[in-house]
């Protein structure tokens, strides 16, 4: 079973047909058991889909997938990028993120031995229909007569704590997006309270079939709390504060803000017919803004977990070329609205490092398109990579106005952006970079004087082969 980030991301090849021409060996696995067929239309309709939508808005996409073979619900992040020149027409997939977990036949399979001890230490799961009808259950606590819910709506057998967060619930399911940290309790039984959370099924057919959610007793989440409060040497209520944003607010607001996008791209691009030029742009405006907002929220997110004292960062096998190469080609097309040329060292140049493979590449989309935001229109950003014995190193070099030798340690501080306003910034991204790259046994500093440009240099330890 595959879990969490890859070393080296899955990739396959779309040509202007829709046919997969080519592809890794866990892509090509997944196409198979959806019913394709090497050289055939790519059969996983939610990357089928994707494409198209890629195709359709003339546009690189980055999103979180779902899909599934036999045996597992497969959850991906996948960047989608068109290819141009000789190959035009044709769609570069790239999979940085693929996670499987058991499908309805594997839970199945799980023994009740361990049911029971899941039960002992407050946790509990629940698979039900497409129409949140509860097929299958094993509950924490001392629940007697469990068989009697089967059959049940789920919302017939639990209360919200908060009554106006079923609204939340609810949204999510019917975008069939996952379900995060739900307070919930049995309906007439206020002694025991749960947190639920839940992903959705996809079938081999590609349709939802249903959720499978997880129960946890609040009181084992309250304990790891005070755990985690007793270390960071903070209050309670403040980890509460802290915690809210990712368990509830983030997840929350990403929704909406991922309707409006999509709509208003859609509207923008014409694809649904005619539009005044005026009205085109004001959507584009939305989607601008929208895209913004979501990006502030990624950052409060990003923010949140750098800062608990539980944070760790995984040790990938990376080449910071190829990296370099992936940020780029996802501010392409950012870039190229400016007018702005991105000079990149070759392919064939190889710097092998250690390093996190989602962080290092989040680190250096940030330093880019900060080099984007503040260079003139029509000048040269230049990526330069380096070997070194102990550390390798990526710089990113633009040619905006510089900043001043005072100001060079303020821009790493938190909510800093040095009094400019209305420039899509958050004064969060070089911050959240520093932190990541220090937890890599890195670091990330700045070259730079008024007027001259600057240089963001992110160095990690050199991988030995």
């Amino acid at each position: 079973m595959v879990s969490g980030n890859l070393a080296e991301p899955v990739r396959g090849q779309l040509d202007a047909d829709g046919r997969l021409v080519s592809a890794d060996p866990l892509l090509l696995r997944l196409h198979l058991h959806c019913g394709g067929y090497e050289g055939g239309p790519l059969a996983v309709p939610q990357l089928s889909n994707l494409c198209r939508l890629s195709r359709q808005l003339n546009m690189n996409l980055s999103r979180s997938v779902q899909a599934a073979d036999d045996d597992n619900l497969i959850s991906m992040w996948v960047e989608i990028r068109l290819e141009r020149g000789e190959q035009d027409g044709n769609v570069a997939i790239s999979i940085i993120d693929w996670k499987e977990t058991p499908s309805q036949t594997a839970y199945n399979q799980i023994s009740g031995r361990q049911r029971d001890f899941d039960r002992l230490n407050g946790r509990g799961s629940i698979r039900t229909d497409a129409s949140l009808r509860i097929m299958a259950l094993s509950l924490p606590g001392e629940w007697d007569m469990v068989e009697k819910y089967i059959g049940h709506s789920l919302l017939d057998v639990f209360d919200f704590v908060e009554p106006s967060k079923q609204s939340v619930l609810v949204e999510s399911i019917s975008e069939r997006q996952p379900v995060r940290g739900q307070h919930v309790r049995q309906k007439n039984e206020k002694k025991s309270h749960y947190y639920l959370s839940g992903q959705p099924l996809i079938n081999n057919d590609g349709l939802f079939s249903g959720y499978r959610f997880a129960l946890e007793l609040d009181e084992e989440r309250e304990q790891l709390a005070r755990n985690d409060a007793d270390r960071s040497g903070i209050e309670k209520g403040d980890l509460i504060s802290d915690s809210l944003f990712g368990s509830q607010l983030g997840p929350a607001l990403r929704q909406p803000l991922g309707k409006i996008i999509a709509n208003a791209e859609t509207i923008g691009s014409r694809l649904e017919g005619p539009l005044r030029g005026d009205y085109s742009d004001y959507a584009k405006d939305i989607a601008s803004a929208g895209r913004h907002l979501m990006d502030l929220v990624n950052d409060l997110s990003d923010l949140e977990a750098i800062q608990r004292t539980s944070f760790s960062v995984a040790a990938d096998d990376i080449d910071l070329v190829d990296l370099a190469h992936r940020a780029a080609g996802l501010l392409a097309v950012k870039a190229a609205d400016h007018q702005i040329r991105i000079d990149l060292p070759s392919k064939d140049k190889k710097i092998p490092a250690q390093g996190e493979f989602r962080r290092v590449l989040q680190v250096l989309v940030n330093l880019i398109g900060n080099a984007i935001r503040y260079s003139p229109d029509g000048s040269v950003i230049k990526l330069q990579a380096m070997h070194g014995d102990e550390l390798s190193a990526i710089s990113v070099r633009d040619q905006g106005d510089g900043i001043a030798e005072d100001d060079q340690q303020r821009i790493f501080e938190k909510f800093e952006r040095l009094g400019r306003s209305g420039d899509g910034g958050s004064g969060l991204g070089l911050f959240i970079s520093r932190r990541l790259a220090n937890a890599m046994d890195g670091s990330l500093t700045v070259e730079s004087a008024v007027g001259k440009g600057s240089t963001f240099t992110l160095r990690l330890p050199t991988r030995i082969d």
